[in-house]
């Protein structure tokens, strides 16, 4: 079982040094979204209020489609995952993934810190809610493909300006690896998103709203 845990750690992130620099990129948008929610005008924190309870009140009352949440969240999954792999391939499209890897952390900190902001210390519970069945499974999927997108970047980098002989195939057959099971998790977390986080919220609210 030990063995299992640390192949699936391997997998998911392979290289110490790019595991912290995209670790550090992330962490970087989840401190500017939150100071970004906290420093808002009063009439745009009023819009993210209300949007929260809005959200909050149709869950409370089932009115939420699962079949199209579920299909908006595979399209959000998908693009963001294909988008990373896709720019993986080519050397200018680090670039583009940071920004990315920013962004991701940066819209979920600003959905935590607005639960917060609604709810107070019981936002702090709805916040950890939210990212145990809606982000969290996301979150790690998006940062081991941006990781590999780094890697693949280097590997061709290293190929075309240092060393003509090195056959990337192995790196490409990996490379297809990556996006596959990106793909199957995507899956699993939106269906998560989609059909279980709503009945967890809607619990919580029951018990502690």
């Amino acid at each position: 079982m030990i063995n299992k845990i640390n192949t699936i750690k391997k997998i998911m992130f392979p290289n110490k040094k790019i595991n912290i620099f995209a670790i550090c990129i992330l962490l970087f948008g989840v401190i500017t979204g939150s100071v970004f929610v906290n420093i808002i005008g009063l009439n745009d924190k009023n819009l993210v209020l209300e949007k929260i309870k809005l959200f909050v009140d149709n869950v409370n009352v089932g009115s939420i489609d699962s079949i199209n949440l579920l299909k908006n969240s595979l399209s959000i999954n998908f693009a963001y995952i294909m988008i990373i792999w896709i720019l993986g391939m080519s050397i200018i499209g680090l670039l583009f993934n940071m920004l990315l890897l920013f962004i991701k952390g940066f819209i979920f900190s600003f959905s935590v810190g607005a639960f917060i902001l609604t709810y107070g210390y019981k936002g702090i519970l709805l916040s950890f809610v939210y990212l145990l069945f809606g982000q969290f499974l996301n979150i790690i999927v998006i940062l081991t493909v941006f990781i590999y997108s780094v890697m693949f970047s280097i590997k061709l980098l290293n190929a075309i300006f240092k060393d003509n002989n090195v056959s990337i195939k192995k790196y490409i057959k990996n490379y297809v690896f990556i996006i596959i099971f990106a793909i199957i998790m995507s899956i699993a977390s939106s269906l998560f998103e989609s059909f279980i986080l709503p009945s967890v919220i809607k619990l919580f609210i029951k018990l502690f709203i």
